[in-house]
């Protein structure tokens, strides 16, 4: 019974980790990938050109990042670990706004507050982000705009 208990706590464990690895490398992934499709489009290089190996890759990566955090925010219930569920609300808020997907980054947000003071620290980090990204859209359309 005892070792039982031990295997699923190791199991568990090695889960959380493989999980935060996971995350990290996906964020860090689409990060230079959105670098190098915004250099592209700066030398006005077809994007589309970009290897489909490697975007391929990369889908994979950022797939098994968020299926492994969505899969331990879903056992929160029956979880005492909050600071656990706090970073993978984080991490896959940080992939979302990778992947430009910000309604589902508001959404962690949201979520995030729910984890006291440090959560809402993390929330407004993301959506600072957020804010600045879109403050540069706005502007870089109203250059675009003044230019013509």
């Amino acid at each position: 019974m005892k070792l039982g208990f031990l295997s699923k706590l190791f199991e568990g464990v090695l889960s959380i980790e493989k999980t935060y690895n996971d995350c990290d490398k996906a964020i860090s992934r689409l990060g230079a990938y959105n670098e190098r499709i915004a250099e592209m489009r700066e030398n006005n290089e077809d994007v589309d050109s970009f290897p489909a190996d490697e975007k391929a890759e990369l889908d994979k990566i950022v797939d098994r990042a968020v299926e492994g955090a969505t899969r331990l925010v879903k056992m929160e219930p029956g979880r005492d670990w909050p600071g656990v569920f706090r970073e993978m609300h984080k991490n896959l808020a940080n992939i979302y706004f990778e992947l430009h997907e910000y309604d589902k980054v508001r959404e962690e947000c949201e979520t995030l507050h729910s984890y006291g003071k440090v959560g809402q620290q993390d929330a407004e980090e993301v959506l600072q982000k957020l804010s600045d990204k879109e403050n540069n859209k706005v502007d870089s359309l109203e250059e675009a705009q003044s230019a013509v």
